[in-house]
C-alpha cells in the first residue's frame, strides 16, 4: 500500500479520538425504521432482491480438498435454495441444486462427504458426472431413445473463488466476482499475500440465532457497543474511541478501531503481506450484503455471514483462518485463536435475541443511530437500491442521505 494512503487510514481512527461533537455537516438523524427487522414482506423482498442477485460466501476451498468431496450449503438452503458445492476431477469447484432431472429427488443425504466418481441420485439412482451431465439411470428400456442426450445437465449457479472463498451467485449475469469485491479485494491481497499459501482454512462453527440477519451483521459494523457488551474481553484491549470507517461504493465499507496503546500484543505468526495495518488493531471489511471479514490482529481473520431464515431467525456462520496450517506443533495455537473470537461474538450473539423481541412487540419502533454507527444506515440505504425503492412501503422506506460519503478506496 502506497505510503500516502497508508497513512491517510492510519490517521483517521486518531482524528475521531479527537472530535468533541457531532460532524457539522452529516446528515441527522439517520434513524431507521425497526419494522425493517420483523415485517414478513420487506423479508420476502430481501431474499428475492438483495441475496439473489449478490455474490455470496459460502465456503472455503480447502473444504473441499478432493475430487468428490461435496458441501451442502446450509445458508441458502435456509433461504429456500438446496445447494451443494462439489469437487469436479477437473479440480473445478461447482455448485448444482440438490435435486435429480428425473423426479427432483437428492444427490446428498449428509451435510458433508465424498461422492466418489459419480453423483447419485438417492431416489432412483439417476447417475451424474461432476459436472452435472447424466451419464445413466436404471430400467433404460422404459425410456424413450436419447433421454441421455435430451436430458439438460444438473441445474447449476455460478460459482467463483477469490483467495481460497468460494462465493455463488444465484442470479446469471452482472459483475464478475473480482469486480463486485473492489476495492476490498486489492487491499486483503495485498495483506494476506500469496492466496495459495497466506492464509490457511483453520475452522467453521455456526449458531441459529433468533434474530434477523441484519440485526446479526449490525455489531460487526460499529464498535459503540465495545465498551459495554465487552467490558470483560475486547474492551481491555481495542480503544473504541480510536475508530475509522469508510463507506465504500456498492454497500461495502471498511473500519479499523486501534488497539490501546498500553494493550500487550502476544508474539504469534502473523500473515505474510503487508500486515501494518491489521497489527494496529481490529481491520475489517463488510462485503454486501452479508458478509464480514475480520482481521484480529495480524495473527487471526475470521468471515461472519449471517442467513435469513425468517425474520426474526437466522444462520450465524463463522470461518476461521490461520497464518499458519494447523499441524500438532500449531493446534494449540490456533484453537485458543478460534475458542477467544468465538467467545466475543457470542457475547454479541447473546444481546440479539432481546432486541429481536423489542422490534416484534413494537416497542422499539426506530432505530436512533449515531455517526459511529453510519455503516449500518449505509447498508439499509443499499437494500432499498437493490430492491428499488418503489417497491418499499413508504414506512418502511430509507432514503439515500449516505451517497456523498462514499470513498472509492
Amino acid at each position: 500500500m502506497e505510503p500516502q494512503r497508508l497513512d491517510a487510514i492510519v490517521q483517521r481512527p486518531e482524528a475521531e479520538s479527537c472530535r468533541d461533537a457531532f460532524p457539522e455537516t452529516f446528515p441527522n438523524p439517520i434513524d431507521l425504521p425497526a419494522a425493517r427487522y420483523t415485517d414478513p414482506e420487506f423479508f420476502s423482498l430481501e431474499v428475492e432482491s438483495v441475496f439473489r442477485d449478490a455474490w455470496l460466501f459460502v465456503a472455503h476451498e480447502a473444504q473441499l480438498s478432493e475430487p468428490g468431496d461435496y458441501l451442502a450449503l446450509e445458508g441458502l438452503e435456509r433461504m429456500g435454495h438446496p445447494i451443494f458445492l462439489v469437487r469436479g476431477h477437473d479440480q473445478r469447484i461447482r455448485a448444482f441444486y440438490n435435486a435429480c432431472r428425473h423426479r427432483g429427488g437428492p444427490l446428498i443425504d449428509r451435510p458433508a462427504g465424498s461422492t466418489g466418481r459419480h453423483l447419485i441420485c438417492k431416489y432412483h439412482a439417476w447417475t451424474y458426472d461432476l459436472k452435472g451431465e447424466l451419464v445413466g439411470y436404471p430400467e433404460a428400456k422404459n425410456f424413450p431413445d436419447g433421454m441421455k442426450q435430451k436430458c439438460p445437465p444438473l441445474a447449476q449457479v455460478e460459482c467463483d473463488s477469490w483467495g481460497g472463498l468460494i462465493f455463488v451467485k444465484l442470479t446469471q449475469g452482472g459483475p464478475t466476482l473480482r469486480a463486485y469485491l473492489e476495492p476490498i479485494a486489492t487491499e486483503v491481497d495485498s495483506l494476506i499475500g500469496d492466496a495459495a499459501t497466506g492464509a490457511y482454512f483453520a475452522e467453521q462453527r455456526s449458531i441459529d440465532i433468533p434474530c434477523n440477519w441484519k440485526l446479526a451483521g449490525d455489531g460487526n459494523i460499529e464498535t459503540y457497543h465495545v465498551p459495554f457488551l465487552h467490558r470483560n474481553s475486547a474492551a481491555a484491549f481495542l480503544d473504541e474511541k480510536r475508530t475509522g470507517q469508510w463507506l465504500l461504493p456498492n454497500g461495502h465499507s471498511r473500519m479499523l478501531i486501534r488497539f490501546r496503546d498500553e494493550a500487550p500484543i502476544p508474539p504469534t505468526p502473523v500473515f505474510e503481506g503487508d500486515t501494518r495495518l491489521a497489527e494496529l488493531g481490529v481491520y475489517s471489511f463488510h462485503i454486501f450484503p452479508n458478509l464480514s471479514l475480520v482481521f484480529g490482529g495480524a495473527s487471526a481473520c475470521f468471515l461472519i455471514s449471517a442467513w435469513p431464515e425468517s425474520p426474526d431467525r437466522s444462520l450465524y456462520m463463522t470461518h476461521f483462518l490461520s497464518p499458519v496450517e494447523r499441524t500438532n506443533s500449531t493446534t494449540n495455537m490456533i484453537d485458543a485463536s478460534v475458542e477467544g473470537n468465538w467467545n466475543v461474538l457470542l457475547e454479541d450473539l447473546n444481546a440479539l435475541g432481546p432486541a429481536q423481541k423489542s422490534m416484534a412487540c413494537g416497542v422499539t419502533d426506530v432505530l436512533r443511530l449515531q455517526y459511529q454507527e453510519r455503516r449500518i444506515r449505509y447498508v439499509h440505504e443499499e437494500i432499498d437500491r437493490r430492491i428499488g425503492s418503489e417497491r418499499v412501503s413508504a414506512a418502511l422506506q430509507v432514503p439515500a442521505l449516505l451517497d456523498a460519503y462514499v470513498e472509492e478506496g
